[in-house]
């Protein structure tokens, strides 16, 4: 390589490293609104180009400027009013300045003030204090007015005082509603305060060069929308405003799911996911119970609707592997309870017991089998198998035998067909907040009840 060549490399990388830092230093202004070149180059300086602590640096910078406080800034707005006023009643020599310390000048306020109070009521027969209650009252009740008739999709307007639209110290960042996006809201706010995403989000690198970028035309999508939450999530963590404006990062998903199609698709998904949710809560709250019969056909729905929702991706749905086991665990407690039942000897007892076994167990083993490379459900069938041949060669009463005889055979057919099956449960309905409630402490109980593996 000669000479030229080497400078040619040189000065293209240079060029390459230039531009990535401008791009920078332009994401750090917009996210931190500052303008100082110099103070935008030195936060990239010492945070080695990362752009968390980027504004995390700036952001600790600007605290330690003294702010405008509250009682400064309507002094200062005070003030400019006063200036405008002026300009427009210069010619007016009823003007009092009561901005001096001339007791006169107050007195002489004072009464012109009750002279047209008292000119006011002779005229009219209603005081001035009067009238300004009127006022307030007919604003109140034209602004009563006004919100029945505001629909839902009114896009809510930001105050046109600053102040109150500046962040107070130690206040998180909120999002702007920007009509029918408190969903948004919420999803990403609760995202945004689970620290280890709010780090990979913040320390998302976007492909650099054109031959990095995906060819998938899904991840393709997803570009552009991972780089608005980034921006998002910065703002989020460095903005001096109250509430900051999610308007493009919507956009961008709307667009993804602009088909009706895709929407109704999704809407079946989240309708599964919470039925699969609702069917694992209640299953594991009747099992912590040892409500082991009530409890089984809960934990099966759960564990088949899961199954749905993971088949369409790795994330859609529950842990797989928990599910599977209470519901193996829940197999076999209610294939002992029914056998239990069945040693009774007593008639009723015994018809109850294997009506659970045909009803409950017979019919479920099928599941357990479908998978042969599920290692610990075909255990458990073996078990619940060798529970109920167990009984061969005891002595028992003739009519026991018989049942025996006649139960048997539907335990040990190694078919998979599912024959016949009970409806799902019916479901209640729960809020969202009950929802997460009892499920958090069903899980919290798991954890606290856990025994070491038993083999299964």
């Amino acid at each position: 390589m000669n000479a030229a060549e080497v400078n040619g490399l040189s000065e293209s990388s240079s060029e390459e490293r230039g531009g990535h830092q401008q791009t920078l230093l332009n994401q750090l202004r917009e996210v931190t609104g500052t303008t100082d070149v110099q103070l935008l180059q030195q936060a990239l300086q010492v945070s080695n180009g990362d752009l968390a602590e980027a504004v995390a640096f700036l952001t600790e910078k600007n605290a330690k400027v003294p702010q405008q406080d509250e009682a400064t800034y309507y002094q200062t707005a005070q003030i400019t009013n006063d200036r405008y006023i002026s300009v427009g009643s210069q010619a007016d020599t009823n003007v009092i300045d009561l901005t001096g310390d001339d007791k006169d000048d107050l007195q002489r306020a004072i009464a012109l003030s009750l002279e047209e109070s008292n000119r006011a009521f002779r005229e009219t027969g209603i005081t001035d204090e009067e009238q300004a209650i009127s006022r307030v009252l007919e604003a109140s009740i034209a602004e009563n007015k006004a919100s029945l008739k505001r629909t839902h999709t009114e896009v809510w307007s930001d105050s046109p005082n600053p102040h109150d639209r500046k962040r107070q110290e130690n206040c998180p960042v909120g999002l702007k509603n920007v009509g029918n996006t408190c969903w948004f809201s919420a999803v990403i706010q609760s995202l945004f305060n689970l620290l280890e995403f709010q780090r990979l989000v913040l320390h998302y690198p976007p492909p650099a060069r054109m031959q990095d970028l995906p060819h998938n035309q899904k991840e393709h999508r997803n570009l552009p929308f991972m780089q608005e939450l980034r921006c998002l999530f910065s703002l989020l963590v460095g903005s001096k405003r109250k509430y900051v404006d999610p308007s493009r990062a919507v956009e961008i998903l709307k667009d993804a799911f602009k088909s009706s199609e895709s929407q109704q698709m999704c809407h079946q998904d989240y309708r599964k996911f919470r039925d699969t949710t609702v069917f694992l809560l209640i299953g594991l709250e009747l099992f912590l119970k040892k409500s082991y019969v009530e409890s089984l056909m809960y934990l099966i729905y759960a564990y088949q609707y899961n199954k749905e929702l993971l088949a369409k991706g790795p994330y859609r749905g529950h842990d797989e592997e928990l599910i599977a086991h209470y519901r193996r665990e829940c197999l076999l407690k209610v294939n002992e309870h029914a056998a239990a039942l069945f040693e009774t000897g007593e008639e009723t007892e015994v018809n109850t017991g294997l009506s659970i076994m045909n009803e409950l167990v017979v019919a479920c083993i099928p599941l357990l089998l479908v998978d042969e490379m599920e290692e610990k459900d075909m255990v458990a069938v073996e078990d619940m198998r060798n529970r109920w041949c167990s009984y061969l060669g005891q002595e028992m009463e003739p009519n026991l035998q018989e049942k025996l005889t006649d139960f048997l055979p539907k335990l040990l057919d190694c078919s998979t067909e599912i024959k016949s099956f009970h409806d799902p449960p019916k479901l209640p309905s729960y809020s969202t907040l009950e929802l997460c409630e009892r499920y958090g402490r069903v899980m919290m109980s798991l954890t606290l009840s856990r025994t070491p593996a038993d083999g299964r």
